[in-house]
């Protein structure tokens, strides 16, 4: 089983250092809590292997032997592997033999190599090492070579060893870490470590820092305690942080708290100034509210501020309810008052009862709101479409009024154009006026995109002399913007009406 202080390192490396690295360093890190094993037989010299490692994915043989290795062979075959992942992990192999038994020519090594990924990898693993027996001289040596943001990952793992071990004589070697990312990393290790152990002695400790050091070291304190008192993290929060780190923690009490008391939570997110932390703090209520009293739920959006977010928590809260009542929810849009937010409601509510077409286009015929049954209906044509696009596409071109219809129709006839272009294009054929022009124009961009000639040729197909003219266009302004000169190569020569020619050529 690994230390807080491993699990401090490896939490580190998996959010700075790719993918690669951190598998090497797990499988190292695996390694390094087991007794050693015993010598490996000789086998052929490391001079060979490096020789043959490069074109080779299997693992490089590390041998711990002291008398019969050659780390640097080993590991310089192993940096020379081609796959990124391969090459981290058996880097970190070899180079964990070699400090195991000569730290010293560890350390000498990775100080040669070159910037990049390997010495990234490198540092941390020697420092790591040399910071369970001397961490002052670990200390010393990330202040001279901890670079990058990657490499000051190192800090956190260091401190949280120390912390593990004594908190007091972690807080005492602060002095020794650079300001800035270094500083915060080891701050935030410690007030980690310390408050699993103690909580209360590391608030103590955090809410006495100087400023600049307060707010990494209260922002992981209270990491600690918005599980288990999500209310006392607000209020300490809105004493001793500001910013992003008031923003994190804030949001992240709020959702510890909607997991046990909803209403409380909901009370004061609909007090919190419009952002990001109102927004998704919303989200988390709503879908809390929604599980025991939909309608509850949506009274509580009602007191959010009018605009994208309320109408966003509506959807949700809608979602949530549709999935267990659709019927209740549905009765629910329909006495809802006519306006933006019923048309909204509405819209959404036909997507997701788009399972039973007839249901719910009985369902959107009957509400009593023109703009509502619009909304809805219209909606309800794209979600049918997905499961039976030429189903929906017929039921949509028999809506009225026409620029309804239209709009139902562009969406039901995208998804069937996908699943059978030609059934789709001879459905258009048979449509009508208006009707026509609108579909064909709105679907040519589309077309053209995969097949720009065959659309234009097909466009001139049409019956209706407007649908003609307003395809065509469409159609000829996407290939013109993806490949004018071919574009324009085409219109030369084209056999179109020559006011059509007029308008594409343009001034």
């Amino acid at each position: 089983m690994t230390s807080p202080a491993q699990r401090r390192l490896l939490v580190a490396l998996g959010v700075l250092i790719a993918f690669g690295l951190l598998r090497a360093w797990l499988y190292i890190d695996r390694r390094s809590t087991r007794s050693e094993p015993p010598p490996a037989t000789a086998q052929a010299s490391t001079t060979s292997r490096a020789k043959s490692a490069p074109a080779a994915a299997a693992p490089v043989p590390v041998q711990t032997g002291a008398s019969v290795v050659d780390f640097r062979a080993q590991v310089d075959a192993a940096r020379a592997l081609r796959n990124p992942a391969q090459r981290a992990l058996e880097f970190g192999r070899g180079l964990q033999a070699w400090i195991a038994r000569d730290p010293a020519g560890a350390l000498a090594y990775v100080r040669s190599l070159p910037p990049g990924s390997d010495f990234t990898q490198g540092l941390l693993m020697v420092l790591s090492a040399i910071g369970r027996t001397d961490p002052d001289r670990a200390l010393a040596l990330a202040a001279e070579l901890a670079k990058t943001r990657e490499q000051r990952a190192i800090y956190s793992a260091l401190f949280a060893q120390l912390t593990e071990a004594d908190p007091a004589s972690a807080v005492s070697r602060l002095a020794q870490v650079p300001a800035g990312e270094a500083r915060d990393n080891a701050l935030r290790a410690i007030a980690d470590g310390w408050a699993q152990a103690d909580p209360s002695a590391a608030l103590t400790w955090a809410q006495k820092l100087n400023p600049a050091d307060r707010a990494p070291a209260m922002e992981a304190v209270l990491a600690s305690l918005v599980e288990t008192d999500p209310m006392r993290a607000i209020e300490l929060a809105q004493q001793s942080l500001s910013g992003t780190a008031f923003d994190r923690t804030l949001l992240a009490a709020l959702q510890s708290l909607t997991k046990t008391d909803p209403k409380t939570a909901a009370a004061l997110v609909s007090k919190l100034e419009p952002g990001e932390v109102q927004n998704q703090a919303s989200y988390a209520v709503a879908r809390a509210l929604a599980a025991d009293n939909p309608t509850g739920a949506l009274a509580w959006a009602q007191t959010l501020p009018a605009g994208d977010l309320r109408g966003k928590v509506l959807n949700n809260i809608m979602d949530s309810w549709a999935a267990k009542d659709p019927v209740a929810a549905g009765q629910y849009v329909a006495q809802m008052p006519a306006g933006p937010e019923q048309e909204s409601a509405a819209a959404r509510l036909a997507t997701l009862l788009a399972g039973n077409p007839t249901q719910a286009i009985a369902w959107a015929q009957s509400l009593g709101s023109p703009a509502a049954r619009s909304a809805a209906v219209i909606n309800l044509a794209s979600a049918w479409a997905q499961r039976d696009p030429a189903a929906a596409a017929q039921w949509a071109g028999s809506l009225q009024p026409a620029e309804v219809r239209s709009e139902a129709l562009n969406g039901a006839m995208s998804y069937w154009l996908m699943q059978d272009s030609a059934a789709a294009r001879n459905y258009i054929f048979g449509l009508s006026g208006d009707t026509q022009v609108s579909v064909a124009a709105h679907l040519a961009p589309g077309l053209a995109q995969r097949d720009p000639v065959g659309t234009l040729t097909w466009a001139q197909t049409l019956p209706s002399a407007d649908a003609r003219e307003a395809t065509t266009i469409a159609a000829y302004a996407r290939w013109l913007k993806n490949a004018p000169a071919d574009a324009r190569a085409w219109l030369v020569t084209a056999n179109i009406p020559a006011d059509t020619k007029a308008k594409l050529a343009g001034p």
